[in-house]
């Protein structure tokens, strides 16, 4: 089961970062098609999180992201399903 587990977290990880790295070379294509430049991205990310609440909220969601996977591969078991029956 902890094989198991581990993989799947692997595979959900390999996603995020396969999408993530899609959606930025997405956005540097269509910035360098319509004639902004490639310089462009790194301005508008200047302005992303500019608030300390949004940094924090930020830094919350991906703790929420990621905590419940580090706990799931160093225990091997996942919570049970009895909601579901």
């Amino acid at each position: 089961m902890k094989k198991q587990i581990r993989r799947l977290l692997l595979r959900k990880y390999a996603v995020i970062l396969l999408l993530s790295a899609l959606s930025l070379l997405y956005l540097y294509l269509l910035d360098w098609m319509f004639g902004y430049g490639t310089e462009n991205i790194r301005y508008i990310l200047n302005y992303l999180l500019y608030t300390t609440s949004e940094k924090l909220t930020a830094a919350v969601l991906v703790l929420l992201l990621i905590v419940p996977d580090v706990i799931y591969w160093v225990s091997g078991r996942q919570p049970g399903r009895g909601a579901e029956k």
